[in-house]
C-alpha cells in the first residue's frame, strides 16, 4: 500500500515539522466528461434512458400497493409475528425493488461478508453517504431508518418509505428531536434499524453521524458501501449536479457497479 506523501517545512527543532496532505472538500462533486463521453451520454438519452426510467417508475407504481396493504392496521411500535400473507408481500416488495433496480443497472451487487442477525447487533451503520442510491441496502434489508417527516408525503414513494416503518424528525417541530428520541425507545429493540451520516458526500471520508439509531446502546454491525464505476454519475452532494442530473447520467450508464460490504 502506498501512504500520501507527507510534506515537511522548516521549523524548529529538528529544523522540520510535519504537514498534513490535502484533502478534497466532502461537499463538492465536480463531475467532467471527455467528448467521447459525452457522445455516449448522447446516444444513450436517446435510446436506453426513456425504457430505463419508464421500467423504474413501472416498478414502484407496482410495488404501491403492496406496500399500502401491508401498512394498514400495523403497529409500528411492535414487531408482530410475520403472517404468511405478511411474509409474500415483503418478499414481493424485495423482488419488485430488486427488479426497479436491475432496470436502473444495477445488473449485480457484490455482497461481501455476512449481515448479523437483529439478535446480535439491530443497527446498522452505512457509510459512506453519498446518494440516494445508497437506499439499495435498505431495500435489501428493509431496515428502519430516521428521516425528515416531509418525505412520507411523496406520492408513491412515501407509502414505499411507510412499510419500512421510519422514525420521521419534523424540521417545523422544535420538541421532534425529543419526540424522535423517546419513539426510538419505545420501538422494540430487535427491530432492523440502519443509521447513516447526516448528509451526502463525495466518500472522501466519513462525516458526523446522527445519534438517534444509538440512542439504544445496542451492538451495531459497520456497513461500507461502493459504487466502483468509472465514471462517477452516483455521487450527490450540496455543490455538483441536481438530484435529476444524477439520476439521468445514471440510468444512461451501460451498467452501475455496486459492492456492499
Amino acid at each position: 500500500m502506498r501512504f500520501p506523501t507527507i510534506r515537511r517545512c522548516p521549523g524548529e527543532g529538528d529544523g522540520k515539522k510535519e504537514l498534513a496532505p490535502p484533502f478534497r472538500n466532502p461537499f463538492v462533486h465536480d463531475l467532467r466528461f471527455t467528448p467521447l463521453e459525452k457522445a455516449k451520454i448522447a446516444l444513450m438519452t436517446v435510446t436506453l434512458f426513456p425504457i430505463r426510467l419508464f421500467l423504474a417508475a413501472f416498478m414502484m407504481l407496482l410495488a404501491w400497493p403492496f406496500a399500502f396493504i401491508a401498512s394498514v392496521g400495523r403497529n409500528k411500535m411492535v414487531v408482530e409475528p410475520q403472517s404468511l400473507w405478511r411474509k409474500f408481500v415483503d418478499i414481493a416488495l424485495r423482488t419488485i425493488m430488486r427488479v426497479m433496480w436491475f432496470a436502473g443497472g444495477f445488473h449485480w451487487m457484490t455482497v461481501k461478508g455476512r449481515q448479523a442477525l437483529p439478535a446480535e447487533a439491530p443497527i446498522l451503520t452505512l457509510g459512506p453517504h453519498s446518494s440516494y442510491f445508497d437506499a439499495i441496502p435498505v431495500t435489501m434489508s428493509m431496515a428502519s431508518i430516521v428521516m425528515k417527516a416531509e418525505s412520507k408525503d411523496i406520492p408513491v414513494w412515501g407509502t414505499l418509505i411507510k412499510y419500512i416503518r421510519p422514525v420521521f424528525v419534523s424540521r417545523s417541530d422544535q420538541d421532534s428531536r425529543k419526540k424522535t428520541v423517546e419513539e426510538i425507545k419505545t420501538q422494540s429493540p430487535l427491530w432492523r434499524r440502519m443509521a447513516s451520516e447526516g448528509t451526502c458526500t463525495n466518500r472522501s471520508c466519513l462525516i458526523t453521524y446522527k445519534p438517534g439509531a444509538f440512542i439504544p446502546a445496542v451492538p451495531v454491525q459497520p456497513v461500507v458501501i461502493k459504487y466502483p464505476n468509472k465514471m462517477d454519475t452516483i455521487t450527490w452532494t450540496w455543490q455538483g449536479p441536481g438530484a435529476f442530473k444524477i439520476l439521468w447520467l445514471t440510468l444512461c450508464q451501460l451498467h452501475n457497479e455496486f459492492i456492499i460490504e
